[in-house]
């Protein structure tokens, strides 16, 4: 059985750096085909990336068994210490960017097409951030999600930039929401620190019109129909409009809803 627990009196906090797609849960095999098979021949002989078998994607939910993700090959995972304050950053990016695959290319403006897989729809980030009506509707399910560090001396090492290993895990465990948990990995028990992923989304830098957060389900749907559309008749069958529209109406009443009480807020003050 997964066991979590808090490590220490957390502060400070940790944030994705102003880089273009710095969350990196694209590169989790929640996307990515399983085996890396969208690597092909050549790719398959590169050097992995520092977060390959060591870090991996957890996702969680009331009421659901606990998801754990391997990461694409080629992911670089890097941590480091801010140069204003006691905050840490993370980096995610792909190590090979300018050669990746096909996929992961049109990834997630277009659908990237192979033998193997099929890639379209919101980047999983969006989903992660996106509302919470949103993901009741679309997965039946709200979640949190964590990048789960190996807790070994040697991984720290990788992964942490320009700071050892114990300084590196000290600083780690003292910032905020920061879990050390014993995680079921195929048939053994590791131990592994859990660092949540932020949801604020003002520091990713967005690298097209299409990858921007979602706001609203009737946002989302006119981008990504066909996505969404197959997952709520999944869902729901021949009922999906229905819900999809009483969603809509649902969400959108309690927008007005909220923008008429800020008003007869602001008019009291």
């Amino acid at each position: 059985m997964d066991t979590i627990y808090q490590a220490h009196k957390n502060h400070g906090s940790i944030t994705f750096a102003e880089s273009e797609c710095s969350d990196g849960m694209c590169c989790f095999t929640c996307v990515i085909p399983q085996n890396n098979r969208h690597i092909g021949l050549f790719k398959s002989l590169w050097k992995s990336g520092t977060g390959y078998s060591h870090v991996k994607l957890l996702v969680t939910s009331e009421g659901h068994k606990n998801e754990l993700y391997d990461s694409c090959k080629f992911l670089d995972f890097a941590i480091s210490k801010s140069s204003t304050d006691a905050s840490l950053e993370m980096d995610l990016r792909c190590s090979i960017y300018k050669s990746r695959p096909r996929q992961c290319m049109g990834y997630p403006d277009k659908a990237g097409e192979s033998l193997y897989e099929r890639i379209c729809g919101p980047c999983i980030f969006n989903e992660y951030t996106a509302p919470g009506a949103y993901k009741q509707l679309i997965y039946k399910r709200e979640w949190n999600a964590f990048y789960a560090i190996r807790d070994s001396e040697e991984v720290i090492r990788s992964v942490f930039v320009h700071e050892g290993s114990l300084v590196a895990r000290e600083a780690l465990l003292k910032t905020k929401d920061v879990h050390l948990a014993t995680l079921s990995v195929e048939t053994e028990e590791l131990d592994y620190i859990l660092v949540p992923i932020p949801k604020r989304t003002q520091n990713i830098l967005y690298s097209s019109e299409q990858h921007q957060p979602i706001a609203t389900i009737r946002q989302a749907y006119h981008q990504w129909e066909e996505k969404i559309q197959r997952n709520l008749q999944n869902h729901y069958g021949s009922e999906w409009e229905t819900r999809l529209k009483n969603a809509i109406e649902m969400e959108e009443k309690d927008v007005r809803k909220r923008c008429n009480e800020d008003t007869a807020d602001n008019l009291e003050c």
